[in-house]
């Protein structure tokens, strides 16, 4: 198999990228990414001599490939992975997250359309789409209310893939990702919850909450969900035109979550609460049974055990 990785430098690229090289039935990864984010590690892809005989990596926007080099990459498969992921920030920068996002998942499916082998088309979407939750856990068939530009962008995205498929029966796979940390996440910026409060803890630096603390999200450790890429892949074919959550199961305060991470570095970090951001969402919580029922993914890493992991890998690198 040859396999597209789009957004290869982020969390879940490098993650990805690693475990496919792995695979014997994987015979060349193109990875590609314009590298927009800053890295604690010079070279993210850390990979055997043997494995790197399989990846070739591109510095480049995925909204530059050309009919001509999707052909001769000969693909099997392209996982879109690569996106602006900050909520806050894409309230600001909303052209250019409806550009890169939207647009330019429009302009890659389409493209893809146009190839002699017309790869199987694997989507990272996000359970942003649902807004807060109505019911919990929230499965796929949850209403959509999207409270973001970003939400906005992937739900409409969702909408462009869904629609090559119903129309013209293309492979696609729609996988929403619930909140996912782990080794090599971003702290940079407008960086995730995890990763934020690791850093800003491994540090002694106060750990800052936007509101309460009470709201909710489903945390899962980056090894269970780029499994359940792998399984997609390896089960292609009854994967075409699904749309699958993943993530625990579990709802996880943020409070609380900020209060483990103090107490698993040995911090003395403080915790301070400022005020809410306008929409921030008050809970997530995923219902995963229908990829489990298909293929038998299910989260393997408790919270605290990948917290542990993503904790001692930010220590040897901060």
């Amino acid at each position: 198999m040859n396999i597209l990785v789009t957004g290869a430098a982020g969390l879940y690229g490098i993650h990805l990228v690693d475990q496919l090289v792995k695979e014997k039935d994987v015979k060349h990864v193109i990875g590609i990414d314009n590298l927009s984010r800053d890295f604690l590690v010079k070279d993210p892809f850390i990979q055997s001599k043997e494995a790197k005989k399989k990846f070739k990596f591109y510095k480049r926007n995925y909204r530059t490939l050309t009919l001509r080099e999707l052909n001769s990459f000969d693909l099997d498969f392209v996982v879109h992975l690569a996106a602006f992921i900050s909520i806050p920030e894409s309230m600001k920068m909303e052209k250019a997250y409806f550009m890169n996002n939207e647009f330019g998942t429009f302009q890659l499916i389409h493209l893809l359309h146009r190839t002699e082998k017309k790869p199987h088309f694997i989507f990272a979407s996000s359970p942003e789409v649902y807004g807060s939750a109505i019911y919990a856990p929230m499965d796929e068939k949850h209403p959509m209310l999207p409270r973001s530009v970003y939400a906005v962008t992937k739900l409409a995205s969702e909408k462009h893939c869904m629609a090559m498929y119903e129309w013209y029966g293309y492979p696609i796979t729609i996988i929403r990702n619930f909140n996912t940390f782990g080794p090599n996440q971003n702290i940079f910026g407008n960086a995730a919850v995890v990763s934020n409060f690791i850093a800003r803890s491994v540090q002694g630096k106060n750990i800052v909450i936007h509101g309460d603390g009470l709201q909710t999200r489903d945390f899962q450790f980056i090894k269970d969900a780029v499994r359940a890429y792998i399984l997609t892949i390896v089960n292609s074919k009854k994967m075409v035109g699904r749309i699958l959550n993943i993530g625990t199961g579990k709802q996880t305060r943020i409070k609380d979550l900020a209060e483990i991470i103090v107490k698993l570095t040995k911090s003395k970090s403080k915790i301070k609460y400022v005020p809410t951001r306008g929409a921030d969402l008050r809970s997530l919580q995923a219902d995963y049974s229908e990829i489990q029922t298909l293929v038998g993914w299910k989260p393997r890493y408790s919270l605290e055990t990948g917290l542990e992991k993503t904790i001692d890998w930010f220590k040897q690198n901060i």
